[in-house]
């Protein structure tokens, strides 16, 4: 391959990363505006629990609700008519008393249960939004550097899917993080020899 047809496969690679780099700021705004709307929801529904708990207990006065809370493979409670229950091992509990009590005393609160719920969505979002921004600084040190291959690129395309597959393994099971955690081992063995190519290529110049 001549130095010509290197440059002009170079150029496509940078054009490829700048219509990505694109996309992910799309997502990651998304994502963060997702993370900022499903925190704040959590939170207006537990600190106004008893006007919300009314309303909802008056939408299923009218209808049979029947509803998992969950993400992913991750379930948070249960929703069925009257009967409220956060999922084996999320029951809240806590040493402080006064706590304690709030906590017996509104166990079957639909508006704490939708609340948390609402608040765990929002940490997935944020893990999220912190996963696109590593790959987003991925394209961004591409399209600096000029090559695919520059120092800092393996080490972020570890972190980013590293944080990916922890959150494919909560949210969906452990088959799905295995896939991924292979496919982010191979990647990076394939980002890191080019990386070794190019420091070779630079010495013998």
């Amino acid at each position: 391959m001549n130095i010509n047809e290197e440059n002009i496969k170079l150029q496509n690679v940078i054009k490829s990363c700048k219509a990505a780099r694109v996309c992910s700021r799309v997502i990651m705004i998304m994502l963060m505006v997702a993370t900022v709307l499903t925190l704040i929801t959590g939170i207006v529904m537990i600190a106004n629990k008893d006007s919300m708990d009314a309303k909802i207990k008056e939408g299923i006065s009218e209808s049979d609700i029947k509803k998992e809370l969950s993400i992913g493979s991750f379930k948070i409670g249960t929703i069925n008519g009257d009967d409220v229950a956060f999922a084996d091992g999320l029951e809240l509990e806590s040493s402080v008393p006064a706590l304690q009590k709030y906590f017996e005393d509104n166990q079957d609160s639909y508006a704490l249960l939708i609340g948390f719920y609402c608040i765990f969505a929002a940490v997935i979002c944020a893990i999220l939004t912190f996963a696109v921004w590593m790959i987003l600084s991925v394209f961004n040190t591409i399209i600096k550097e000029g090559n695919p291959f520059a120092d800092s690129v393996p080490k972020r395309i570890l972190i980013s899917m590293v944080t990916l597959t922890v959150l494919v393994a909560v949210t969906t099971g452990a088959g799905f993080a295995v896939l991924l955690g292979l496919t982010t081992w191979a990647v990076y063995t394939i980002v890191d020899y080019g990386k070794q190519l190019r420091i070779q290529s630079d010495e013998t110049l």
